[in-house]
């Protein structure tokens, strides 16, 4: 019996898991349904698996959710029928689906039952049958044909959205995120009602935006509407009445076309991922005597994200809608009754034809450009003057914004241009004239500039002018002057390495040629050292008459930045710390002495390589960082630096001893 009983048992198992391998290989089914525009017929098409019945549900009128068997697929899994909206009592707007294999079988996807010209006296009017809200967020709709108490005879899915009616005036709160269907009745009435579909989006979501909403459309136009925000590509997730609005989509133009005088539709709107979805309610409207439409400007001239509002005078009873757009990338453009707001986006031109319900058009000729600033182009000072190694800044005022230069650096004077503040370096002595202009062909003015040596009797003085090093040995020299010495510039900082510390000038030898360092002190007095580096540094043949022309050894010297720096800054400082960034890999730029775009962009690598703040400016904390690197690298620098130098002292001193006792 065990044994029987065992038999028995297996078979059953393995009958029930036939049947579940079976249930799990079924297919959920599709549903699509159309307007047929013929009276209140609804084309409605399934697929799912082959040779199944197939069983309709609705929101009965009156009624209430509703369930009806409708026919089987066919040996393809496919079924086609027409439904009747009045003779199956669909509610209009109703949300709609089918199930295969039995009423709890498998569910297909819900759809918002179509608009059907039969059901339009019947219906109320709402100004809205479609709803896309953020958690938290809210929206009115108004009935325009109640004549009666309105009252809420359907929430599909409450914890969405909440309704609350006051008069004619529907509210919807969204709630959470999901979607639900609203059916507002008239007290008294069974059949006249109407469907809002209302879908929730979590408050994090990006909603798309629309160039145009709230359209009012004439039987025979095209208006084209530019769909932004989402990822992905754009499609058309529903059309609640496509026998009365047609829609199509390519790319991200959205192009509507009333087939009817009358009526109204809400298209939705998503993007590919449906992460993002948005909808343009539409009604189409009868046109009426044609009257041509004027403007408050007719031709528009707004600035780079900036607004404007251009008023639409015309017909007083008619809706006003943009028919076309021959530039839409360049601006947004947003109708509210007989009022349009213009948004620059990109410098450019483009031809707006603005329509009105009573066959009427208008043009407004478009222009968007830079920003003005008012007025012609204005400098705070036209003349400047400084020394070399000084930075003077001018303020420029007038014209259009962002403004340029169309004079390159050169070796008198290095320029850069932040904004509107204008910062010129003096490099070397000489005239130089550098013309600043307006965006947009606003004109140019120009800037003279003028670079001079410092006065010579305030000028710094050094304890000696020329020097000459071999490669590998080093010099001090001390400055008498008014203090707050910085070097402005080194010609040749490949040969020599010039460092301030204090009053003294550190100058190493790097390798051969010639470095002259132009060094400033407080007030902009500069003067120049000269240096010239020869050889390698072993000198195999001293004088035995002049041991004292021996170098003595450069004492050790930690560098750290002498100042804070940012944009605009030049000097001996900044070549150091140019040179380290690009020793490091973080800037491929020559270093130069100036504090540029390629400078500013290499400190905020390091800065986030240090978890410093990245604001690009050599600050206290980054300068700390900064100091505590260079300080440890010119350490070990120097201290080999001077074991080389005080060998090659003990052997000049050795040499020169030798040569005496020759001598003798």
């Amino acid at each position: 019996m065990k044994k029987i009983f065992s038999f028995r048992a297996l078979l059953f198992l393995l009958a029930a898991s036939m049947f579940v391998a079976t249930q799990a290989c079924a297919a959920t089914p599709s549903m699509s349904v159309s307007s047929t525009g013929t009276g209140d017929d609804v084309s409605l098409n399934v697929n799912g698996d082959a040779n199944t019945s197939v069983f309709f549900f609705y929101t009965k009128t009156g009624i209430g959710l509703t369930g009806v068997y409708i026919g089987d697929t066919n040996n393809s899994g496919y079924l086609s029928k027409t439904i009747g909206t009045s003779s199956y009592g669909v509610g209009e707007n109703s949300m709609v689906y089918v199930t295969t294999g039995g009423v709890s079988g498998f569910q297909s996807n819900h759809v918002m039952w179509p608009y059907t010209a039969s059901s339009a006296s019947s219906n109320l009017a709402l100004s809205k049958t479609s709803l896309a809200l953020l958690v938290g967020q809210s929206s009115v709709v108004t009935a325009s044909n109640s004549s009666g108490t309105l009252y809420l005879s359907n929430n599909s899915n409450p914890p969405v959205a909440n309704v609350s009616l006051n008069g004619s005036q529907i509210t919807v709160n969204a709630l959470g995120s999901g979607s639900t269907l609203v059916t507002i009745c008239q007290l008294g009435s069974a059949s006249k009602c109407a469907g809002i579909y209302v879908m929730v989006q979590s408050s994090s979501t990006q909603q798309l935006s629309f160039s145009q909403n709230d359209v009012s459309i004439v039987p025979g136009q095209n208006i084209p509407i530019t769909v932004s925000g989402g990822t992905g590509i754009y499609f058309i997730s529903n059309n609640s009445n496509p026998s009365v609005i047609q829609a199509s989509l390519n790319n991200s133009t959205l192009t509507l076309t009333a087939n009817s005088d009358s009526g109204t539709s809400s298209i939705i709107v998503c993007s590919t991922d449906s992460s993002s979805c948005g909808i343009v309610n539409v009604a189409a409207v009868q046109a009426s005597s044609a009257t041509a439409l004027t403007f408050s400007q007719p031709s528009p001239n707004v600035a780079v994200n900036s607004s404007l509002l251009v008023s639409i005078y015309g017909p007083s009873n008619s809706y006003f809608y943009v028919s076309s757009n021959t530039n839409p990338n360049i601006a947004q453009i947003n109708l509210t009754d007989s009022t349009i707001t213009i948004t620059g986006r990109a410098v450019g031109s483009s031809k707006i034809s603005v329509c009105s319900s009573a066959g009427g058009c208008g043009d407004l000729n478009l222009t968007v450009g830079y920003s003005s600033q008012g007025g012609s182009m204005a400098l705070s000072q036209s003349n400047m003057s400084l020394s070399v190694g000084q930075s003077l800044s001018v303020t420029i005022s007038g014209g259009y914004t962002p403004y340029y230069n169309t004079t390159e650096n050169s070796q008198i004077v290095q320029t850069t241009l932040n904004g509107n503040i204008l910062t010129v370096y003096g490099a070397m002595a000489g005239s130089k004239t550098i013309d600043i202009c307006s965006s947009g062909g606003g004109g140019c003015i120009p800037l003279y500039v003028t670079v001079g040596g410092s006065s010579s009797a305030n000028q710094p003085v050094f304890s000696q002018n020329n020097i000459s090093l071999a490669v590998g040995q080093g010099s001090t020299v001390y400055i008498t002057g008014s203090g707050n010495y910085y070097v402005a510039s080194n010609t040749n900082s490949n040969a020599a390495s010039v460092v301030i510390s204090g009053s003294a000038v550190i100058v190493s030898a790097l390798n051969s040629g010639n470095a002259n360092a132009t060094i400033c002190q407080n007030g902009g007095q500069c003067a120049i050292l000269f240096v010239s580096v020869t050889g390698s540094g072993n000198q195999s043949n001293p004088s035995s008459e002049n041991p004292a022309t021996v170098a003595p050894p450069v004492q050790p010297t930690v560098y750290k930045l002498p100042r804070y720096l940012g944009y605009g800054d030049n000097g001996d400082d900044v070549l150091k710390l140019q040179q380290f960034l690009v020793q490091k890999g973080l800037m491929t730029a020559t270093p130069n002495g100036h504090f540029g775009p390629a400078t500013h962009a290499a400190v905020q690598v390091f800065q986030k390589l240090n978890n410093i703040s990245q604001t690009g400016n050599v600050g206290p904390l980054t300068k700390s960082v900064l100091d505590q690197v260079l300080g440890s690298a010119v350490q070990a620098s120097s201290s080999a630096t001077q074991q080389i130098l005080l060998i090659q002292q003990q052997i000049q001193q050795l040499l020169a001893q030798i040569a005496q006792m020759q001598a003798q």
